[in-house]
């Protein structure tokens, strides 16, 4: 994703846009345990997912794409139809249990070659459904999304995953994962490692916010993080 500056300052902006009246901390005994705070962060909920337009713009155009597809893709078709791998893969994920999911769908996604948005869509940062992915390929967030879709499309509840942007802090840009709460543990997807792997053993990632189809959460850094990556 697109370098911005420093995630303080961000983290900063996005507090400002949050109002209190829809904010809540996400300090319960029971979301605490099955849904453990990403990286080490404080989290607060908001269901307004309304300003991110980007992701609603996404949601919007995926929603539409999916009531024009009459039919699997014939061959030269590329519009008003669904691209055979995404039957393909969704087939393929419907019998497995949820653990096989998240790591057959993180296997074939990260298979697409990484695509910069500029390269696809003569912009920055353009948020692709999952069908212009399959066509395309594309860069981070669009590798998130499309996991997120696969595996609603396959029976994954909403609820349990969440589309995370963050600052990779070795690289120092900004990138993004999916995570989904299995059995009280944050399970990481990210195109840029093979591995389905637990969100608590990587250090180098700091979330600015998680969204799913329903809310979004603002994650703010304990002071020691701070310190730390200062």
């Amino acid at each position: 994703m697109k370098q911005v500056p420093f995630f303080l300052f961000a983290l900063g902006l996005l507090a400002l846009l949050m109002s209190p009246l829809d904010a809540r901390a996400s300090s319960s005994s029971d979301d605490a345990r099955l849904y453990p705070a990403l990286f080490g962060t404080r989290e607060a909920h908001s269901s307004d997912i309304g300003r991110f337009y980007k992701w609603t713009g996404m949601l919007k155009r995926w929603t539409d794409e999916q009531h024009l597809a009459a039919g699997p893709c014939t061959l030269g078709q590329s519009e008003n139809c669904e691209p055979r791998e995404w039957h393909r893969i969704v087939e393929l994920l419907k019998p497995l249990d949820l653990r096989a999911k998240l790591e057959r769908v993180n296997d074939l996604v990260n298979h697409y070659p990484y695509t910069p948005s500029n390269a696809n869509w003569n912009q920055p940062n353009y948020w692709e459904t999952p069908f212009e992915f399959l066509r395309k390929s594309g860069q981070c967030q669009d590798y998130a999304i499309t996991k997120f879709m696969l595996l609603r499309a396959a029976g994954v509840p909403n609820d349990i995953l969440r589309v995370v942007v963050l600052r990779d802090m070795r690289l120092r840009l900004d990138h993004a994962v999916l995570v989904a709460y299995v059995d009280g543990e944050a399970l990481m997807l990210d195109n840029q490692i093979p591995e389905v792997t637990l969100a608590s053993s990587v250090h180098h990632y700091q979330p600015y916010y998680s969204i799913n189809e329903t809310g979004w959460w603002l994650h703010e850094p304990n002071p020691l993080q701070i310190t730390s990556l200062r």
